[in-house]
């Protein structure tokens, strides 16, 4: 369980999607600007489908860090049709439009488009520690390990309570653990917080594009995270981060779910199908 950090209760959540406010984004797009290099040793890439009301936030998170890796920043815009792409702009972020939908197909293109050694993938509605890029990186750098990734706890919001969101993590995360003991850690793998050798990911065919929420095969449970994680166990190890790359997101998917008390009876199911599976 995880209350509130110091890094993130500092950090200033003052950006308007409506109405932004134009020396924020200036400072913002200064402070984005050491994203801007020639030849980066690693690429952060993010999709974006309609992300106006969190990807500002993102953005200053990822601002914020300190890395010892040159280091770029690309935005696989996935046609989104609110004012994500003028806030992209207004940042002089880099940003690329992927027109075919789907999660899968924003995060292949994300892996073509970067330029880095090592890939780290992000989404925009996440809010990311300063040591995130180096905690994700560092492991990389021999090769013993193919993947990296990290955990994560839940922004609280009007509809669901700090309290009430640490229950269905404390359950999320004994699931971790139940999935490695059952040799599935690859599905403890998420999109928002994990990395690896751009080679090797092009190596094992990419992402698989047909995969995750908009996917003709996330019905069957396959997601473009989980597939990409369990296809680099051919190059190697997965390595759970348990420092400096804990990562907070939105509640919105929970909210989606029917709420906080209707995921966590979800996750529970989930759970128990998983430790009967031989």
């Amino acid at each position: 369980m995880h209350l509130l950090p110091a890094w993130l209760l500092q950090h200033r959540f003052s950006y308007s999607a409506e109405k932004p406010d134009p020396s924020l984004l200036d400072d913002l797009k200064t402070r984005l600007s050491k994203f801007q290099v020639e030849d980066p040793e690693v690429t952060i890439a993010i999709p974006a489908y309609n992300e106006e009301r969190t990807i500002l936030n993102t953005l200053s998170s990822l601002a914020n860090q300190k890395t010892r890796f040159r280091t770029e920043l690309i935005i696989a815009n996935n046609n989104s049709k609110d004012r994500t792409q003028a806030l992209l702009d207004a940042c002089g972020v880099k940003s690329i439009l992927v027109t075919q939908q789907g999660i899968g197909h924003a995060r292949q293109a994300g892996l073509e488009a970067a330029r880095g050694k090592y890939l780290l993938n992000a989404d925009c509605d996440c809010i990311y520690p300063p040591t995130w890029v180096d905690s994700l990186v560092e492991p990389l750098t021999t090769p013993e390990f193919s993947c990296t990734y990290g955990t994560y706890s839940f922004l609280p919001s009007a509809v669901n309570s700090r309290a009430a969101l640490m229950l269905h993590e404390t359950v999320s995360h004994a699931g971790f653990k139940l999935r490695r003991w059952k040799g599935f850690e690859y599905i403890n793998v998420l999109g928002f917080n994990f990395a690896f050798r751009r080679s090797d990911g092009l190596d094992v065919g990419g992402f698989r594009v047909d995969a995750g929420h908009q996917g003709t095969v996330a019905a069957q449970g396959v997601c473009e995270d989980g597939w990409m994680a369990m296809t680099l166990l051919d190059k190697g190890k997965l390595k759970h981060v348990t420092k400096g790359a804990h990562v907070w997101t939105d509640d919105r998917v929970l909210n989606r779910d029917g709420g906080v008390l209707k995921a966590f009876k979800k996750r529970i199911a989930v759970e128990f199908r998983r430790l009967a599976q031989k």
